[in-house]
């Protein structure tokens, strides 16, 4: 076994058995230095995965056995018992920010949430595969008297992309920095301010993929009921590539509606328009933007969720891609142990300035099981296959993938 698996493996042997053990729990289920229990939260998760097409090709098909070992930690204070935040950034979306992010209604005062987790990704037999990623997420809230807060918010990842056809994936760090503002004029009807700077930094197999965005955002967003609110929003991000010659802006307006009824539902939807204007071509692009996503626990056993987006993503394989996906799942509760799901989804990328598009479906079953509290295990498995037409592809473009994976989670 190489010496990055050893070390890998022995580290989280050891944080794994401290988790399990009672006299672990006992000492973070305490005050510890004067703050409140639910402060420190150690975790750890072990993964085993199977592919029969580790480099996404379309023959001379490589299959592999990888293991991921993810040991973690995240404070919040005041303490929580749930991570505070889920900052989703991606190296693709202008901006950085691959969702639109609603503020916690019910956050107190003060909030500050860190949360650092390296993942150790290794190789059975392709070496050179070999990868730790490391991912460290940063927030701090603060909400004044007189209806005015602010959020400061920061992820830092050391990452890379996934294999695209007859080439590797390229290596990148990235860090998105975001400032939120935001004021309650009146009960029902508050304003809100957003500035980001993402920065994409690739090694140098690949520094024409190198850019900083820098993004602003408005919102106004209305109380119609206690329950639903209606918004409008407005952005412009400025896209700037440090090598290449494809700088560009997007302008976005959208309408949505937020609606929480109870906990047992939830969905938010926004639809709009989306203008990409090439500078280097003095040309504008129009489509159509869309987020939405709906959550319905249809009874105590059985839980429904569905999601689509439609935007345009960075690439220099073209001069951008413009992305439309969606997916669901539902998932189902055998018991109060063991419970399965199922998640389907397709996607669509139509390629700009060469003529090529792709589509995407993908499925996988999978079965959790909930040993005690802290510690559960899933298996799953995970087929992929794309299509993809026109005249820019090539005989790699069209692939299929089966993966199979069995996960262990500690958690507290």
């Amino acid at each position: 076994m190489k010496r990055t698996t050893w070390i890998g493996c022995a580290f989280g042997i050891v944080v794994f058995l401290l988790m399990t053990t009672s006299g672990w729990c006992d000492l973070f289920s305490q005050d510890m230095f004067g703050l409140e229990s639910d402060t420190i939260h150690p975790f750890l998760s072990f993964s085993g995965e199977y592919t029969d097409n580790v480099f996404a090709t379309n023959d001379d098909e490589e299959d592999d056995l990888i293991s991921y070992i993810t040991p973690g930690v995240w404070l919040a204070l005041p303490g929580a018992d749930a991570e505070v935040i889920n900052i989703a950034a991606s190296s693709s979306v202008p901006g950085g920010m691959a969702q639109t992010r609603f503020q916690n209604e019910e956050m107190g005062r003060y909030q500050g949430f860190f949360r650092y987790a390296p993942t150790f990704e290794n190789y059975l037999d392709i070496d050179d595969r070999d990868f730790i990623y490391h991912r460290l997420d940063a927030y701090a809230a603060l909400n004044l008297a007189g209806g005015l807060s602010f959020e400061l918010m920061d992820q830092y990842q050391d990452s890379r992309d996934d294999v695209e056809e007859e080439t590797d994936s390229a290596e990148f760090n990235n860090n998105l920095l975001a400032l939120t503002t935001s004021y309650a004029i009146t009960d029902k009807l508050k304003a809100r301010v957003d500035l980001g700077y993402y920065d994409v930094n690739y090694n140098s197999d690949a520094p024409e993929k190198d850019r900083k965005d820098i993004s602003v955002s408005g919102f106004v967003l209305f109380d119609i009921r206690p329950k639903t609110t209606i918004f409008g929003e407005m952005s412009h991000t400025d896209i700037d590539y440090d090598t290449a010659n494809v700088d560009s802006t997007e302008f976005k307006v959208f309408a949505g509606v937020k609606y929480d009824a109870s906990d047992r539902i939830n969905a938010m939807g926004k639809i709009g328009y989306v203008e990409k204007d090439l500078d280097e071509l003095d040309e504008t692009d129009d489509t159509l933007g869309l987020e939405a996503f709906i959550s319905y626990d249809l009874s105590d056993r059985i839980d429904l969720s569905a999601n689509a987006k439609r935007g345009n993503q960075e690439t220099t394989t073209s001069r951008f891609v413009t992305e439309s996906v969606f997916s669901v799942s539902g998932t189902y509760s055998l018991t109060s142990r063991i419970s399965s799901t199922l998640y389907l989804a397709a996607m669509e990328e139509e390629y700009k300035k060469i003529d090529r598009d792709d589509s995407t479906y993908k499925i996988s079953p999978s079965v959790k099981y909930q040993f005690n509290n802290r510690i559960f295990g899933s298996l799953a498995y995970m087929y992929t296959d794309r299509d993809a037409s026109g005249q820019d592809t090539s005989a790699q473009s069209d692939y299929t993938e089966n993966s199979v994976m069995l996960t262990i989670t500690a958690s507290m």
